[in-house]
């Protein structure tokens, strides 16, 4: 794709926004393999404030829509929510994938239909919406593209552990996850690592204050890898 803010009129069109500062946009569709071959700034600053952003949209969302649900099911509806895959999912329902900016050879190697390139550029597009139009627009467009996912998701079984979902995946190859761990820092600030493997190969890991966090985190990051 051209690097003219001008070429950006479908996608700005498809979100529902068009930018004042167009070259936050370009930004945020800049992965750093073409950032190294053209000396331009990437898309990974606006990735961690994106995502930060999400989060809360989310976790706000979540919460007025859902007043009777507990704690604990929030927090799985909204790591789901969040994942990579549905983050790719919208990404591709936006279009995204045809104008991110990579470099030759990651072009060629496919990493326009990667979810964790698409996963990534969406949450910088949500945070180049936010330095550009401000909490208000970027709620609105978290709002509009997200709210199907929060339903459907809210009503799934995919909202269990993860370690349950990764069970039940592998189950279906008649294999089975086990978790072991390793403990660090002093005792009022102990930290679990959490190691999932199947047949001795390690699949995921993660990490918590409890094993059992450590343990979903690990869960989670296996599933991710499972998926890509």
């Amino acid at each position: 794709m051209s690097d003219e803010p001008e070429t950006l009129a479908s996608l700005e069109d498809r979100l529902g926004y068009v930018f004042t500062d167009p070259s936050l946009l370009l930004e945020a569709l800049t992965h750093t393999s073409f950032s190294a071959e053209n000396s331009a700034p990437s898309y990974e600053r606006l990735e961690f404030l994106g995502d930060a952003v999400l989060g809360l949209v989310t976790a706000s969302t979540i919460f007025d829509s859902y007043p009777e649900a507990p704690e604990g099911e929030m927090t799985k509806l909204r790591a789901v929510v969040v994942d990579r895959r549905s983050l790719a999912a919208v990404g591709r329902d936006l279009g995204i994938p045809d104008h991110i900016r990579l470099g030759r050879g990651e072009d060629r190697a496919g990493g326009r239909d990667r979810d964790s390139i698409v996963s990534d550029v969406v949450e910088a597009i949500l945070g180049a919406v936010y330095i550009d139009g401000g909490w208000a627009e970027v709620a609105r467009l978290v709002r509009d593209e997200w709210r199907t996912v929060i339903d459907l998701r809210a009503s799934s079984p995919a909202t269990t552990d993860p370690r349950s979902r990764l069970q039940e995946l592998l189950a279906k190859s008649r294999r089975a996850v086990s978790f072991s761990y390793e403990q660090s820092g002093p005792d009022h600030a102990v930290v679990f690592m959490a190691t999932a493997s199947v047949e001795g190969e390690t699949i995921g890991t993660g990490t918590g204050g409890s094993k059992k966090s450590a343990a979903i985190d690990a869960a989670r990051d296996a599933l991710e890898s499972i998926a890509e």
